[in-house]
């Protein structure tokens, strides 16, 4: 099938609303999904043309970029990551930088006519102003792990513009709600942590807020319109938390004010020890529920797509509506009379990429031999049960028996032989039977125990009858 329009990320919302604004208009389209996608809405249409591949892995793009007349094709790359948490999120990076950038280099391989890349409006860097179209990035300017890989990702485009005269075109959106998003779109955190949990949200930030059906409309107009090498901001209207929120129970008919947490729940200096207090007490942590709302809390952007784009764009409380009713519902997808509704829940290309990776690591980690497969383990043998001394066990009545048999067939064959009887050979085991056992041996007299200290002679004993004096000689 001969096609024009090309559309990367075609599971996400944004996707799904230029796909269908292109069937719309009776285009061929061919997408880009992974394989652990749900395809059904696109099934059974013969304008549509899936490719199954993700943009972090160039070889398995090879069959989306196979066209005809890749000069006269528009690549939509609507594949994103947004994750607005403070940690390093490397997910985010591959997707939103990686991705990007192999995007890039396989149009200028192919020589696809017009790259529409859709950017971020938090990605510019805040010091350049003014009204050139051609607008800088420099992720050491921007606030946040998703602007930073925004930013990076669009100074790569940039870069192949200006080098390779690339013919692509950037849209800068502030950030997107309404419907089509999945339950871990960070707009139907908040409102889910707003509405379900009641969870405080912030008294202070805000954000400028666009609907999806807008970014796609103006990136089919900016697929014919747009300036190679141009930036278009599309900014919709300023809110503030405390009108955000006032919005939303007004939408929901609650008649009450909007609670808002402590500025020290929200303060930078005592992070550490709000989030201790919050996870000891197993409660929802306001700074990781409504981080939209901290992140770049007074970025105001000037639209700079006047005249060019269309002007009719949907209000802001028509959008945050149906914004809850899709964050309410699970999500919904794209509204058109060319594809049809589906409630299932698709898997993103982040998550294709992280399964693609597992099942990688799966085969590498089996060991192979060069040989013979190797037998299978045998169980190991059971420990044997614990037991007590041989000795300590009398031996059975008939072990004994048959002993004592043996020992008196033995004598009884050498007393007809005329030979000296063998000694009986004494057990080792003692005999259960009490008359049987021998009688103990009486104990020999204690032999005298010589000292070894050195005794004094005996003296000599005194004579019974003791020599007479003898007689004086004198008379």
């Amino acid at each position: 099938m001969s096609v024009k329009y090309l559309v990367s990320g075609g599971e996400g919302a944004l996707g799904k609303f230029v796909i269908s604004m292109l069937l719309e208009r009776g285009e061929k389209v061919r997408i880009l999904m992974s394989e652990l996608s749900d395809t059904r809405i696109y099934r059974n249409n013969p304008n549509i043309e899936i490719c199954y591949g993700i943009s972090t892995d160039k070889d398995s793009m090879k069959e989306f970029f196979e066209l005809e007349d890749p000069r006269s094709c528009v690549l939509f790359h609507t594949d994103e990551y947004v994750s607005l948490t403070d940690a390093t999120n490397l997910t985010m990076r591959r997707v939103n930088v990686i991705g990007a950038e192999n995007i890039v280099d396989m149009c200028l391989k192919r020589k696809v006519g017009k790259l529409v890349y859709l950017s971020s409006a938090y990605a510019l860097n805040p010091e350049v102003t003014g009204d050139n179209l051609t607008i800088h990035f420099d992720r050491n300017k921007v606030e946040g792990e998703y602007a930073k890989s925004k930013a990076e990702a669009a100074a790569y485009v940039m870069e192949k513009v200006a080098l390779n005269k690339f013919n692509a075109v950037m849209v800068l959106p502030t950030f997107i709600i309404g419907p089509g998003y999945s339950q871990d779109y960070e707009i139907n955190k908040v409102l889910n942590s707003f509405i379900n949990n009641g969870t405080t949200p912030p008294k202070e930030g805000g954000r400028a807020f666009v609907d999806v059906r807008d970014v796609a409309n103006a990136m089919l107009t900016l697929a014919d319109k747009g300036e190679p090498g141009a930036g278009y901001i599309i900014s919709g209207e300023y809110k503030t938390s405390g009108e955000f929120f006032q919005d939303v129970n007004d939408i929901k008919g609650i008649d009450a004010p909007v609670k808002t947490a402590s500025k020290l729940v929200m303060s930078k200096s005592l992070v550490k020890l709000v989030n201790f207090y919050y996870k000891i007490t197993h409660k929802e942590n306001p700074r990781e529920a409504y981080t939209l709302f901290r992140e770049n809390p007074d970025a105001r952007f000037e639209d700079n797509s006047k005249g060019i784009l269309p002007e009719n764009v949907i209000s802001f409380k028509d959008s945050l509506s149906d914004t809850i009713s899709g964050a309410q519902t699970g999500g919904t997808q794209a509204a058109s009379a060319t594809i049809p509704q589906n409630t299932q829940k698709s898997t993103s290309a982040a998550d294709a990429m992280e399964a693609r990776l597992k099942r990688k690591s799966v085969v590498t980690s089996k060991p192979v031999s060069a040989t013979a497969p190797a037998a299978p383990a045998t169980p190991a043998p059971a420990a044997p049960a614990q037991t007590r001394p041989a000795n300590s066990r009398p031996a059975s009545f008939a072990a004994q028996a048959a002993a004592k048999a043996r020992a008196e067939k033995e004598k009884a064959e050498a007393e007809k032989a005329g030979a000296p009887a063998a000694a009986p050979v004494k057990s080792i085991i003692p005999s259960a039977n009490p008359a049987e056992a021998p009688k103990p041996e009486a104990p020999k007299a204690a032999e005298p125990v010589k000292s070894i200290i050195p005794q004094m002679p005996p003296k000599p004993a005194a004579p019974s009858n003791p020599p007479a004096a003898p007689e004086n000689s004198e008379s």
